[in-house]
C-alpha cells in the first residue's frame, strides 16, 4: 500500500503524488522542519524480496549520492521505512522533456540549449566514473527557468563495476539504445553520447530517427539502419549541426566523439557560428565570432524562436583539380588525393573547429572539383574576410 496524502514518514509530510511506475512512486513532500519542498521516491515492498531490483536501487542510492552539478537532480536523503526504500530528491517544478516533445519538435536554439546542458551533465558524471545507460526524454526535466534536470542513475553504472551487467542483456530504453547496447556488450561514456544525439535528432525534427513497428525491429535499426541528414527534415537545422548529430549516430563507438566535452565542442561552435533572431527577425547570417575550443559548462540557453537559414551561397561549376599524389574517388566523380584533403581539413578547422574533418569529407563525396569542393565549404563561413581567406587557398 502507498503512502497517503497528509501522512508523515520521518520528518517529511506527504502533500502529492507526481508520478507512479513499474519500480514505485515518487511523491511530492514537505520537511516539517525547514519548510522546503522535496522529492519522494519510494520502491514497491515487494520489489525488496528481488535480490536484483533491491540492489538496482540501493546502487541508485549511491551514485546519486556521489554527484554534485546543477543539471543533474539531487540526493538530499535515503531512509527505510519497514520494506521499502525511500529517496528523497531534490523537487524540480516543470515538465519532462517526453512531455515537451508531445506538443512537437524544438527550434536549433532551444534545442542545442538543452542539448549542452545534457552533455554538461554528464561529463562531469563521466569524470565521476558513471555511465548513465538510460538516457531518454522522460528522464530529462525542464524547469520552468529554462534548467535541465537529469534524473533516474537507477541503471547507471561505474565503470568499476562491471559484473553488474550480464552478458548478453540489454538494458536501457529501446528507442535511446546504444548499438553495443542492443547487443548486450560493454558499454562507455559514448554509449551515454549516442543516446543524446537520438534526442536531440528528434528535438529538432519532431522523429526519432530510430523507429520500427516492434521492439526487436527498433533494436535492430540501431545496428543495421543509417538514419537520414536530420536537415533534410528540417531545413532550418545548419548543416554543421546535421553532421555532428550524425557522426554521433555512428554505429562503432570509435567512429563518434570520444567524449561528452568533444560533442560539447563541436555544438558550441555551431552555436557561435550561428545566431537566430527573435520573432520579429529573419534569421542571422552566422557570427565570425569563434572560439573553437571552449568547452566551459554550458548556462541555462533563453528559450527563443529560430527562423529559417539564409540559403548557401550557390556552388560554381566544375574545374578540373591538379593533383601530383595518389588520386582518391569520392563518388561525387572527382578524384581527390588524401594529402589534399586532409590540407584542406586544417585550411578549415579555424572556422569550424572539431566538424571540418566530417564536413570536408561529406562535401568531397558530392563536389566534381577542388572549387567545387572549396566553395561549398566557404559557404559555411560567413561571409567576409575569413571566407575570403579560406578561398584564397584553392588551388588553380
Amino acid at each position: 500500500m502507498g503512502l497517503t496524502l497528509g501522512q508523515t514518514v520521518g520528518d517529511y509530510r506527504v502533500i502529492d503524488v507526481i508520478g507512479a511506475g513499474g519500480m514505485g512512486t515518487v511523491y511530492k513532500v514537505q520537511h516539517v522542519i525547514s519548510d522546503r519542498i522535496e522529492a519522494m521516491k519510494v520502491i514497491l515492498p515487494d520489489l525488496i524480496d528481488t535480490p536484483e531490483l533491491a540492489e538496482r536501487f540501493v546502487r541508485e542510492i549511491r551514485v546519486q549520492a556521489r554527484l554534485s552539478h546543477p543539471n543533474i537532480a539531487s540526493l538530499h536523503n535515503a531512509l527505510r521505512l519497514d520494506d521499502r526504500f525511500l529517496m528523497v530528491m531534490e523537487y524540480v517544478d516543470g515538465e519532462t522533456l517526453h512531455a515537451r516533445l508531445r506538443r512537437g519538435s524544438l527550434n536549433p536554439s532551444d534545442g542545442i540549449g538543452i542539448a549542452l546542458q545534457i552533455l554538461s551533465a554528464l561529463e562531469y558524471a563521466h569524470s565521476q566514473g558513471i555511465v548513465h545507460r538510460d538516457i531518454k526524454p522522460a528522464n530529462i526535466m525542464l524547469t520552468r527557468a529554462g534548467i535541465v534536470k537529469l534524473m533516474d542513475f537507477g541503471i547507471a553504472r561505474s565503470l568499476n563495476e562491471r559484473h553488474l551487467t550480464r552478458a548478453g542483456a540489454a538494458i536501457g530504453s529501446v528507442y535511446y539504445m546504444s548499438p553495443e547496447q542492443v547487443q548486450g556488450g560493454e558499454v562507455d561514456a559514448r554509449s551515454d553520447l549516442y543516446s543524446v544525439g537520438i534526442m536531440l535528432y528528434e528535438m529538432l525534427t519532431g522523429v526519432r530517427p530510430i523507429s520500427g513497428d516492434s521492439s526487436w525491429a527498433v533494436m535492430n535499426a540501431h545496428i543495421s539502419y543509417t538514419p537520414g541528414p536530420p536537415s533534410a527534415i528540417n531545413a532550418n537545422i545548419p548543416p554543421l549541426l546535421s553532421a555532428a548529430i550524425l557522426r554521433v549516430l555512428e554505429k562503432k563507438p570509435a567512429d563518434r566523439f570520444q567524449s561528452a566535452s568533444e560533442f560539447a565542442g563541436a555544438v558550441r561552435t555551431i552555436q557561435q557560428r550561428y545566431a537566430w533572431a527573435s520573432n520579429e527577425e529573419q534569421f542571422r547570417s552566422p557570427r565570425i565570432e569563434m572560439a573553437p575550443t571552449e568547452l566551459a559548462h554550458p548556462t541555462p540557453i533563453p528559450l527563443s524562436l529560430a527562423k529559417p537559414a539564409a540559403p548557401a551561397a550557390p556552388i560554381s561549376p566544375p574545374t578540373p583539380a591538379p593533383s601530383s599524389s595518389p588520386a582518391l574517388s569520392t563518388g561525387g566523380g572527382a578524384q581527390f588525393d588524401p594529402e589534399g584533403l586532409e590540407r584542406v581539413t586544417r585550411e578549415l578547422a579555424p572556422y569550424m573547429g572539431p566538424m571540418a574533418k566530417v564536413m570536408v569529407r561529406r562535401t568531397a563525396k558530392k563536389a566534381t572539383s577542388w572549387k567545387q569542393l572549396y566553395d561549398a565549404l566557404a559557404s559555411e563561413i560567413p561571409d567576409g574576410p575569413e571566407r575570403r581567406k579560406f578561398l584564397s587557398k584553392r588551388p588553380v
